[in-house]
């Protein structure tokens, strides 16, 4: 089909099935048409990306996508999305992964990392030469790669270390012969060297690769031909090998498996793997390396292939004959099929993601069944404070859960009230009616009380509070996981105590003012004391022009900045760290929690207190 500068549209409507986009010629490129095909009733969150690494040489990688809340797999997602790229994906898709705001797949014999949005459009490309697959940590992608060729098999493969932000190569260490899958445990990374052009005398070594100085520092020999490798929960690492399945401890020790598995992946304590000799999908306990019972029959697969195990469902695919399509396949745990979908020649990679996407419009649901203020006051403690009982207001009989339902009622819903924290560490916790996503740029904007000083920007009222994050992994509606905190400008000053206690206690309710008379120990509490914990701003009050003041934050922290300023009072959930500072990638946020992070009280105007006048989700309009 050589009809060069001319793109003929089709339409073929049928039973739930639209082709979309374009079926013509890019030059003398075959543009092929995204296809979406109705294929289960079933609803789950979000959606799964599947790249089909198509044949050597042929320039047939593809994406498809699979939209879990409407039903509809996507062939060829890729192509509709990004009409202008000539050859499309390119050649061979070897890994795909979503970091942050984007996905990143490897186009192995096309030697490039495509960079792309959450809807997979073009953002850019980072060529390496023979890229094999990725891991990221912080603000860096790690991709490994062949670099040599079969004509110089004994040339060793490389890491590369490439800056997110810029998509420029940082740094390169050299490791084994062609080395393939990485992970990373800390500040190590691990790589398997297979030694695929190593015919007859395949590689068989794991490189250990020092993040801080960029060198390879071990090579643990662990079992010929190793290409896949996986992490469990303790930090074990899982190798598929030529032979078997290997499991390597903290200690060194090495624990095999007779089984030859091709594809590997682990959820919680359970260790998936497709063994390509006998068709079977086994299961082993990541504790004892015991066998688990066969959660799905696959005995009739031609060529298992691709594998992910997720919290809600196990998602397998069959290549066939690897010439044709392939077929992507969703189980229960309990071995029930729930539905199948033909996908483009060897799918090989799957990347469960929370966007659920349509030709049809954008998200799935739209913002517009979303609102964009707060919804749920989850939790409400303030610390001892002169506006405490008063914002909201406490009345005789109130508890706990009556407290939050006050909260709500002046900062939910933009009701435009204000509630305060109290004292250092006093904290609210609230949500959305849906998860906030992490996309490009500022995520939420909340709002408090904050003004600069006439004439000046660099000061003013600022009684900065910090903001924490909680994904609801265990599905129960409640704030009862992991928090992480968005890091702001101070989070690295040398005077903030990231390990601040204090104990409030009603007998030491004793700091009364003049005006305000009143218990400043939240009354609602049935025990007589309680212990808060997080961290201590160093104190920002100063005196400026005789007027006592405090120096406005940079950024990252509540009522710091006035409301209008929206920049200022606007967080990004890219900004999350774990315990230990290191940075954590969120897709989206369920529960929010705000705590005052200072403990200063001025002369003439009491406590410096943070208060909270409501929040906004800035991607729901």
């Amino acid at each position: 089909m050589h009809a060069r500068g001319k793109i003929l549209k089709l339409l073929v409507i049928g039973y739930w099935s639209l082709v979309v986009g374009f079926w013509g010629c890019r030059g003398d490129e075959i543009i092929y048409p995204t296809i979406g095909t109705h294929v289960t009733d079933e609803v789950r969150k979000g959606g799964l990306y599947v790249l089909c690494e198509g044949n050597m040489g042929s320039n047939k990688a593809r994406l498809d996508y699979m939209n879990l809340e409407t039903g509809e797999y996507y062939a060829n997602w890729y192509g509709s999305q990004n009409p202008t790229q000539i050859k499309e994906l390119g050649d061979v898709g070897n890994d795909i992964q979503q970091y942050g705001n984007r996905l990143y797949a490897v186009i192995n014999c096309s030697h490039k990392v495509e960079v792309m949005d959450r809807k997979a459009r073009h953002i850019g490309q980072i060529e390496i030469p023979n890229c094999r697959y990725m891991a990221f940590k912080g603000d860096k992608l790690y991709v490994s790669a062949y670099v040599g060729s079969v004509a110089d098999p004994d040339l060793l493969g490389s890491v590369y270390e490439i800056d997110t932000a810029t998509l420029a190569i940082t740094r390169e260490v050299k490791v084994g012969h062609q080395p393939d899958e990485v992970c990373i445990i800390g500040d190590r990374l691990y790589v398997v060297n297979s030694g695929g052009y190593l015919v007859n005398k395949h590689d068989s070594t794991l490189s250990v690769v020092d993040l801080n100085t960029f060198t390879e520092i071990e090579k643990i020999t662990v079992g010929e031909n190793p290409q896949r490798l996986r992490a469990d929960n303790s930090g074990k690492l899982w190798i598929c090998a030529e032979h078997d399945l290997i499991i390597l401890d903290l200690a060194r020790d090495i624990y095999r498996i007779d089984t030859r598995a091709n594809a590997i992946s682990i959820l919680g304590s359970t260790a998936y793997v497709l063994d390509r000799e006998t068709n079977q999908l086994r299961a082993f306990s990541t504790v004892d390396y015991t066998e688990l019972e066969q959660p799905v029959d696959i005995s009739s697969f031609e060529h298992p292939y691709g594998l992910l195990a997720t919290e809600d469902a196990l998602y397998v695919t069959d290549a066939k004959n690897y010439v044709s399509s392939g077929v992507l396949y969703c189980y229960d745990y309990d071995g029930r099929l729930r539905w199948s979908a033909k996908t483009g020649d060897i799918p090989g990679h799957l990347c469960r993601v929370t966007d659920a996407y349509s030709l049809h419009g954008d998200t799935i649901p739209t913002t517009n069944d979303r609102s964009p203020y707060i919804h749920k006051v989850y939790e409400y403690l303030p610390g001892m404070g002169q506006y405490v009982n008063e914002l909201p207001k406490y009345e005789e009989g109130d508890d706990s859960a009556s407290m939050c339902r006050k909260c709500e009622a002046v900062i939910a819903n933009n009701a435009a009230g204000m509630i305060t924290l109290g004292g250092w560490g006093g904290y609210v916790t609230f949500g959305f009616d849906h998860a906030v996503r992490n996309e490009e740029g500022r995520d939420i904007q909340i709002l408090g009380n904050a003004f600069y000083m006439t004439g000046s920007t660099e000061y003013g009222s600022s009684e900065p509070g910090i903001v924490l994050v909680s994904v609801d992994e265990n599905q129960n509606g409640i704030p009862d996981d992991t928090w992480y905190e968005l890091k702001g400008a101070l989070y690295g000053d040398p005077q903030t105590n990231h390990a601040f206690t204090r104990t409030y206690t009603r007998a030491g309710d004793t700091l009364h003012n003049e005006f305000h008379q009143h218990p400043y120990y939240p009354e609602w509490l049935t025990e007589t004391e309680y212990t808060l914990t997080g961290a201590l701003l160093p104190p920002q009050s100063v005196t400026v022009n005789g007027q006592n003041v405090q120096r406005i934050l940079d950024y990252g922290y509540v009522d710091n900045k006035p409301n209008k300023d929206v920049d200022g009072t606007s967080f990004d959930l890219s900004w999350a760290v774990d315990g230990n500072g290191q940075p954590v990638v969120l897709d989206s946020v369920h529960f929010f929690r705000v705590y005052n992070a200072v403990d200063e009280v001025l002369p003439l105007t009491g406590e410096l207190s943070t208060e909270i006048a409501g929040a906004i989700d800035l991607h729901v309009q």
